[in-house]
């Protein structure tokens, strides 16, 4: 199993490549499997929603 480490500063085509059923933390320690994936362009930003399987949410902005 292989944990995918994310921030604010994950390339873009690093955070395409996230899928459902991966799993994926933050610095902060939050952590879990991928359930649902919600990407949202806002002008010249994306932001990312991964929804976590167990609890919460992961957002980043790029």
């Amino acid at each position: 199993m292989v944990i995918k480490k994310v921030n604010s500063n994950t390339p873009t085509w690093e955070l395409e490549r996230i899928k459902e059923g991966d799993i994926i933390t933050l610095q902060n320690g939050k952590f879990g499997e991928v359930s649902k994936i919600q990407i949202i362009n806002s002008g010249s930003q994306k932001k990312y929603f991964y929804k976590l399987k167990n609890d919460g949410t992961i957002f980043i902005l790029r």
